[in-house]
Protein backbone atom coordinates (compact mmCIF):
# COMPACT_ATOMS: atom_id res chain seq x y z
CA UNK A 1 0.00 0.00 0.00
CA UNK A 2 1.22 3.61 -1.17
CA UNK A 3 1.43 6.14 1.34
CA UNK A 4 -0.66 8.00 -0.29
CA UNK A 5 -3.56 5.28 -0.19
CA UNK A 6 -2.44 5.32 3.90
CA UNK A 7 -3.39 8.73 4.24
CA UNK A 8 -7.10 7.65 2.69
CA UNK A 9 -7.59 5.46 4.88
CA UNK A 10 -10.45 6.99 7.06
CA UNK A 11 -9.76 7.11 11.25
CA UNK A 12 -11.39 4.27 13.27
CA UNK A 13 -14.90 4.90 15.18
CA UNK A 14 -14.65 3.89 18.65
CA UNK A 15 -16.80 3.61 21.27
CA UNK A 16 -15.82 4.09 24.82
CA UNK A 17 -18.97 3.23 27.65
CA UNK A 18 -18.15 4.62 31.15
CA UNK A 19 -20.04 3.21 33.68
CA UNK A 20 -22.75 6.26 33.64
CA UNK A 21 -26.12 6.72 32.66
CA UNK A 22 -25.94 5.45 28.57
CA UNK A 23 -28.12 7.10 26.91
CA UNK A 24 -31.87 6.22 26.01
CA UNK A 25 -32.04 2.79 23.24
CA UNK A 26 -32.49 4.74 20.37
CA UNK A 27 -30.10 7.03 20.33
CA UNK A 28 -27.27 4.31 21.87
CA UNK A 29 -28.00 2.22 18.98
CA UNK A 30 -27.98 5.15 16.24
CA UNK A 31 -24.08 5.68 18.16
CA UNK A 32 -22.83 2.08 18.08
CA UNK A 33 -24.51 1.38 14.85
CA UNK A 34 -21.66 3.34 13.04
CA UNK A 35 -18.82 1.69 15.73
CA UNK A 36 -15.88 -0.36 14.95
CA UNK A 37 -14.88 -0.84 18.39
CA UNK A 38 -16.86 -0.79 21.46
CA UNK A 39 -14.47 -0.12 24.81
CA UNK A 40 -15.69 -0.95 27.88
CA UNK A 41 -13.84 1.45 30.58
CA UNK A 42 -13.67 -0.97 33.96
CA UNK A 43 -17.47 -1.45 34.45
CA UNK A 44 -18.34 -0.26 31.76
CA UNK A 45 -17.81 -3.31 29.94
CA UNK A 46 -20.94 -4.40 32.10
CA UNK A 47 -22.86 -1.55 30.85
CA UNK A 48 -22.06 -3.02 27.09
CA UNK A 49 -23.04 -6.18 28.20
CA UNK A 50 -26.19 -5.35 30.07
CA UNK A 51 -27.33 -3.56 26.25
CA UNK A 52 -26.80 -6.59 24.44
CA UNK A 53 -23.33 -4.83 22.88
CA UNK A 54 -20.50 -6.75 22.51
CA UNK A 55 -17.25 -5.88 23.80
CA UNK A 56 -14.09 -5.78 21.89
CA UNK A 57 -12.21 -4.28 25.08
CA UNK A 58 -12.06 -3.78 28.94
CA UNK A 59 -9.66 -1.51 29.96
CA UNK A 60 -9.03 -0.18 33.30
CA UNK A 61 -7.65 -1.00 37.26
CA UNK A 62 -10.59 -3.46 37.44
CA UNK A 63 -11.74 -2.72 40.91
CA UNK A 64 -15.37 -2.34 39.76
CA UNK A 65 -15.55 -5.94 36.91
CA UNK A 66 -17.20 -8.66 37.49
CA UNK A 67 -13.40 -11.53 37.34
CA UNK A 68 -16.40 -14.09 34.71
CA UNK A 69 -16.66 -10.97 32.28
CA UNK A 70 -13.31 -10.75 31.75
CA UNK A 71 -12.34 -14.03 32.09
CA UNK A 72 -15.15 -15.11 28.52
CA UNK A 73 -12.97 -11.85 26.88
CA UNK A 74 -10.21 -13.32 24.55
CA UNK A 75 -6.90 -12.33 26.45
CA UNK A 76 -5.59 -9.88 24.45
CA UNK A 77 -8.80 -7.59 24.45
CA UNK A 78 -8.37 -7.58 28.56
CA UNK A 79 -6.25 -4.39 29.02
CA UNK A 80 -5.18 -4.19 32.49
CA UNK A 81 -4.10 -0.09 33.84
CA UNK A 82 -3.24 -0.50 37.43
CA UNK A 83 -2.63 3.19 37.76
CA UNK A 84 -4.02 5.30 40.07
CA UNK A 85 -3.16 8.64 38.80
CA UNK A 86 -5.96 8.91 36.19
CA UNK A 87 -9.71 8.04 36.03
CA UNK A 88 -10.84 4.73 33.85
CA UNK A 89 -11.64 7.72 30.48
CA UNK A 90 -8.41 8.39 30.35
CA UNK A 91 -7.17 4.95 30.69
CA UNK A 92 -9.62 4.33 28.09
CA UNK A 93 -8.67 7.12 25.48
CA UNK A 94 -5.02 6.49 26.29
CA UNK A 95 -5.42 2.60 24.97
CA UNK A 96 -7.62 4.18 21.70
CA UNK A 97 -4.82 6.72 20.72
CA UNK A 98 -1.50 4.39 21.21
CA UNK A 99 -3.67 1.64 19.10
CA UNK A 100 -5.56 3.76 16.43
CA UNK A 101 -3.96 6.94 14.61
CA UNK A 102 -6.45 10.10 14.99
CA UNK A 103 -9.16 7.82 16.24
CA UNK A 104 -13.04 9.31 16.00
CA UNK A 105 -14.02 8.86 19.54
CA UNK A 106 -17.66 8.61 20.99
CA UNK A 107 -18.02 8.45 25.02
CA UNK A 108 -20.84 6.94 26.50
CA UNK A 109 -22.50 7.08 30.45
CA UNK A 110 -20.15 10.50 31.62
CA UNK A 111 -22.89 11.65 33.94
CA UNK A 112 -24.12 10.46 37.23
CA UNK A 113 -24.92 11.04 40.44
CA UNK A 114 -21.02 12.97 41.07
CA UNK A 115 -20.32 16.04 39.57
CA UNK A 116 -16.53 15.73 40.69
CA UNK A 117 -16.37 12.47 37.98
CA UNK A 118 -18.17 14.40 35.35
CA UNK A 119 -15.86 17.51 35.84
CA UNK A 120 -13.24 14.64 36.11
CA UNK A 121 -14.38 13.07 32.55
CA UNK A 122 -14.44 16.49 30.92
CA UNK A 123 -10.68 17.24 32.24
CA UNK A 124 -9.46 14.00 30.90
CA UNK A 125 -10.84 14.42 27.36
CA UNK A 126 -9.40 17.83 26.86
CA UNK A 127 -5.84 16.30 27.68
CA UNK A 128 -6.41 14.02 24.46
CA UNK A 129 -7.44 16.38 22.01
CA UNK A 130 -4.39 16.32 20.14
CA UNK A 131 -4.23 12.75 19.60
CA UNK A 132 -8.24 12.08 19.02
CA UNK A 133 -11.45 14.01 18.24
CA UNK A 134 -13.76 13.35 21.43
CA UNK A 135 -16.98 13.40 21.67
CA UNK A 136 -19.87 13.24 25.02
CA UNK A 137 -22.98 11.92 23.59
CA UNK A 138 -25.52 12.11 26.38
CA UNK A 139 -29.54 12.26 25.79
CA UNK A 140 -29.94 15.67 25.66
CA UNK A 141 -26.20 16.71 24.16
CA UNK A 142 -23.47 16.35 22.50
CA UNK A 143 -20.29 17.58 23.80
CA UNK A 144 -17.17 18.44 21.64
CA UNK A 145 -13.54 17.82 22.33
CA UNK A 146 -11.04 19.16 19.33
CA UNK A 147 -8.01 20.34 18.52
CA UNK A 148 -8.44 24.21 17.60
CA UNK A 149 -10.83 23.49 14.99
CA UNK A 150 -14.18 22.27 15.03
CA UNK A 151 -17.15 21.63 11.83
CA UNK A 152 -20.40 19.93 12.77
CA UNK A 153 -23.63 19.58 11.47
CA UNK A 154 -27.05 21.01 13.63
CA UNK A 155 -30.80 21.81 12.97
CA UNK A 156 -31.46 25.44 12.95
CA UNK A 157 -32.15 27.02 15.84
CA UNK A 158 -30.51 24.27 17.87
CA UNK A 159 -28.39 25.62 20.99
CA UNK A 160 -24.55 25.48 21.29
CA UNK A 161 -21.95 26.46 24.17
CA UNK A 162 -18.70 27.68 23.93
CA UNK A 163 -16.97 27.09 26.95
CA UNK A 164 -13.60 27.93 27.51
CA UNK A 165 -11.37 25.88 30.17
CA UNK A 166 -8.94 29.15 30.84
CA UNK A 167 -7.87 31.43 28.03
CA UNK A 168 -9.03 30.40 24.53
CA UNK A 169 -7.63 32.95 21.62
CA UNK A 170 -8.46 33.92 18.28
CA UNK A 171 -11.61 32.28 18.70
CA UNK A 172 -13.82 32.33 15.37
CA UNK A 173 -17.01 31.24 14.43
CA UNK A 174 -19.67 30.20 11.00
CA UNK A 175 -22.74 29.30 11.42
CA UNK A 176 -23.83 30.83 14.94
CA UNK A 177 -26.07 34.14 15.54
CA UNK A 178 -24.18 35.82 17.74
CA UNK A 179 -20.20 35.54 15.78
CA UNK A 180 -16.82 35.61 17.24
CA UNK A 181 -14.30 37.10 14.98
CA UNK A 182 -10.73 36.17 16.70
CA UNK A 183 -11.87 37.37 19.85
CA UNK A 184 -10.66 35.84 23.12
CA UNK A 185 -12.75 33.82 25.74
CA UNK A 186 -11.52 33.86 29.01
CA UNK A 187 -13.46 31.31 31.90
CA UNK A 188 -17.26 32.60 31.90
CA UNK A 189 -20.25 32.74 30.40
CA UNK A 190 -20.01 34.70 27.55
CA UNK A 191 -20.36 31.68 24.98
CA UNK A 192 -23.27 30.29 26.52
CA UNK A 193 -26.55 29.75 24.52
CA UNK A 194 -25.77 30.82 21.09
CA UNK A 195 -28.25 29.55 18.28
CA UNK A 196 -27.65 27.79 15.06
CA UNK A 197 -28.22 29.99 11.83
CA UNK A 198 -27.20 27.73 9.14
CA UNK A 199 -25.21 24.33 9.04
CA UNK A 200 -22.75 23.33 9.32
CA UNK A 201 -21.05 25.27 12.11
CA UNK A 202 -17.48 26.13 11.73
CA UNK A 203 -15.68 26.54 14.79
CA UNK A 204 -11.62 27.75 15.23
CA UNK A 205 -9.48 29.35 17.56
CA UNK A 206 -5.80 29.94 17.82
CA UNK A 207 -4.61 28.16 21.36
CA UNK A 208 -6.28 27.03 24.66
CA UNK A 209 -8.98 24.52 25.20
CA UNK A 210 -12.49 25.20 24.11
CA UNK A 211 -15.33 22.55 25.58
CA UNK A 212 -18.38 22.79 23.10
CA UNK A 213 -21.77 21.54 23.92
CA UNK A 214 -24.47 20.91 21.69
CA UNK A 215 -28.16 20.27 23.00
CA UNK A 216 -29.80 17.75 21.18
CA UNK A 217 -33.63 17.75 19.73
CA UNK A 218 -36.53 15.61 20.60
CA UNK A 219 -36.15 12.09 19.60
CA UNK A 220 -32.59 13.43 17.40
CA UNK A 221 -30.29 10.45 16.69
CA UNK A 222 -26.87 10.43 16.01
CA UNK A 223 -24.89 10.43 13.04
CA UNK A 224 -21.12 9.93 13.21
Amino acid sequence: MSCLEESRIPPPRLVVMLNGQPPRRELLESVVAGAEVLIGADAGAMRLREAGLRVDYVVGDFDSVPEDLLRSLPAESVVHDPGQDDTDLEKALRLAVARWQQPDIVVLGTTGDRIDHVLGNICGAVRYTDGAFIRFVEDHSITYFAHRQLQFSAPVGATVSLLPLGEVEGVRTEGLRWALHGETLSIGTRGVSNVVERSPVRIEWQCGHLVVVRLLEAGELFEW
